[in-house]
């Protein structure tokens, strides 16, 4: 069987394992960079306080080589380290959604061999306006042996992902003044591993909603 004859539901695991591929790759560069990033923070950093001088510069300060290069090289860790967030944020993204979108249309009677996902013009995952990921009613799940773990991951979800939504909607409006600075920053920096946690559960309720599909008589 050649991968073009393969059965719907077989390309649409393989839809939803790619996108589980994909975040888990973005997961590890995003560690490895935040890593790099806190390796070289000028405050940890032991500075050798030495100076040389530049024939032709008009400033009089000394030239200290070992400060230049650490500020560089910090300078292209958080830029980085930024760059690795965006792209496991938009990454992990994809993975809860488009898992949570070929559940429900498997639990719908519908039939896609692949995950349809949107793009925005900058090339991100786009996100419809409903609650993320989805409401959550998930009818047919209930007789999973992993549904209220799967709950628990989704309400997780669902706490973080109102704020993430107010934030990353069409407009992108500033936060509102009532909102507390601190609790937006850790809220926002934990939801691409909220997505991520909730994309792997959500992946193995897929196998579960597959079940009548691949296997009729099993259930």
């Amino acid at each position: 069987m050649t991968r073009t004859t393969m059965p719907w539901f077989e390309t649409l695991t393989d839809s939803v394992s790619a996108l589980g591929a994909a975040a888990r790759e973005a997961r590890t560069a995003h560690r490895a960079a935040q890593a790099a990033a806190s390796h070289y923070n000028l405050d940890r950093l032991a500075h050798v306080d030495g100076a040389i001088t530049v024939p032709g510069r008009s400033s009089t300060i000394p030239a200290r080589p070992h400060d230049r290069v650490l500020f560089k090289i910090g300078t292209s860790c958080g830029e980085h380290e930024r760059r690795m967030a965006d792209l496991y944020e938009d990454a992990a993204v994809a993975y809860a959604y488009g898992a949570a979108w070929a559940i429900h249309r498997v639990l719908d009677g519908r039939q896609p061999p692949l995950v349809e996902l949107g793009r925005t013009s900058d090339g991100r995952t786009a996100i419809p306006d409903e609650v993320f990921p989805y409401p959550s009613a998930f009818k047919g799940l209930d007789r999973w042996n992993e549904h209220q773990r799967f709950e628990r991951a989704r309400g997780e979800l669902e706490r973080l992902g109102d704020l993430w939504t107010y934030v990353h909607g069409p407009d992108e409006p500033d936060i509102p003044d009532t909102f507390d600075p601190l609790d937006v920053t850790d809220k926002l920096e934990a939801f691409p591993d909220a997505a991520f946690a909730f994309g792997r559960i959500a992946e193995s309720a897929l196998t579960f909603a597959l079940l009548d599909h691949r296997h009729p008589r099993r259930r």
